[in-house]
């Protein structure tokens, strides 16, 4: 099975049963592509005079990657093989012992995570966003664990945020002291919580992309290219996805 060949409807066909061995970086960030899920700026179109359009993260840097988890894992066998590809990772690390619940930090990976749930046989938790702010829904029994699911990392302020969410409401919680996400982007490997702790980032991909603060300095808007924000809206991811053709 030769992942690194299939078109959009070759993926879309897979049996994620026949899908269990580990993945490469490259057939991840393959399936990802092909479904529309992840762009990056093409510098070689820059070159020839197609300066195209360029990415602001949430947190305000500007940045010649993006990944939208949201259209990766909608269909559902490619969100099962995905689900697989972080239990594998997931198994490595724990050695043998399975986390009393698991949730995925809204939004982009609470399908993930009720899928990483069923897979290891976990209880499902629930966060929620609500009004921009992440809350846990979950009520969750005193000395019980859990482990977050991420859906790509960058600096890690989602997962900051869902950890002290956790922590305000429910400090008996036992929160493993790892990150499980589909793809480390930001080069991460600890992420540090105030007063909670260090946390290692587990990623299936490692997948650099690079990123800069404008206050400072931005290398595709010194080249002239517009920035938007991909996720904003259809229209924009449409933009950018196309804007160097």
């Amino acid at each position: 099975m030769n992942i690194l060949k299939m078109t959009r409807s070759d993926l879309l066909a897979l049996n994620p049963e026949d899908v269990k061995r580990e993945l490469s970086p490259e057939e991840i960030v393959h399936i990802a592509k092909m479904l529309g899920a992840f762009w990056t700026y093409d510098y070689e179109a820059a070159a020839a005079g197609r300066i195209g359009l360029h990415a602001e993260l949430k947190s305000g840097l500007h940045s010649d990657g993006f990944f939208v988890s949201r259209i990766l894992l909608e269909p559902e066998n490619i969100c099962r093989i995905i689900a697989w590809q972080l239990v594998l990772k997931i198994r490595s690390r724990l050695k043998g012992s399975t986390p009393d619940y698991i949730v995925g930090i809204p939004d982009g990976a609470t399908k993930l995570g009720k899928v990483v749930a069923e897979i290891m046989g976990s209880q499902l938790a629930e966060m929620q966003k609500v009004e921009g702010k992440i809350t846990m829904v979950t009520v969750i029994e005193p000395g019980k664990t859990l482990l977050l699911i991420e859906d790509f990392c960058t600096r890690g302020t989602g997962f900051i945020e869902s950890v002290l969410a956790i922590k305000a409401s429910q400090t008996s919680v036992g929160i493993f002291q790892f990150d499980p996400v589909i793809i480390n982007r930001g080069g991460q490997q600890v992420i540090t919580v105030d007063c909670v702790g260090k946390f290692d980032v587990l990623p299936v991909v490692e997948w650099r992309v690079q990123d800069w603060d404008p206050k400072v300095h931005c290398d595709l808007c010194d080249k002239g290219s517009e920035v938007i924000k991909p996720k904003a809206t259809d229209e924009n991811w449409l933009r950018i996805t196309t804007s160097q053709q």
